[in-house]
């Protein structure tokens, strides 16, 4: 006569057979978003470090500069990515000449 133990361990191993590969296909579904997302980052913070982004319409705009922050309303001279004064970090920036938002890369 079988003991509940083996019934149950039995049980236990019937799951984790027919779970594994559950399990492995949402390893490999998040292992692959995490590659994308890191290969996403590192393309916006080389075309942040590059010097200059276009806004919709082909417009080149300096990623250093002078900017104002919008959280702290001091306008410093540096980097577009984070306020010299209060360390914020932007968002997004404004055109210099049609004043349409450009989403900076590394934020999306």
């Amino acid at each position: 006569m079988a003991n509940k133990n083996d019934t149950w361990n039995r049980w236990r191993l019937a799951l984790v057979i027919l779970g594994a590969p559950v399990f492995m296909i949402f390893g490999l579904v998040a292992l692959i978003r995490g590659v994308r997302r890191g290969v996403h980052r590192v393309r916006g913070f080389q075309r942040a470090l590059g010097g200059v982004l276009h806004c919709a319409h082909g417009h080149p705009n300096p990623t250093h500069g002078r900017f104002r922050c919008l959280t702290c309303k001091a306008t410093y001279h540096g980097w577009v990515g984070r306020c010299e004064v209060c360390g914020a970090s932007a968002g997004w920036i404004a055109c210099d000449v049609c004043q349409i938002a450009i989403p900076l890369p590394w934020v999306a």
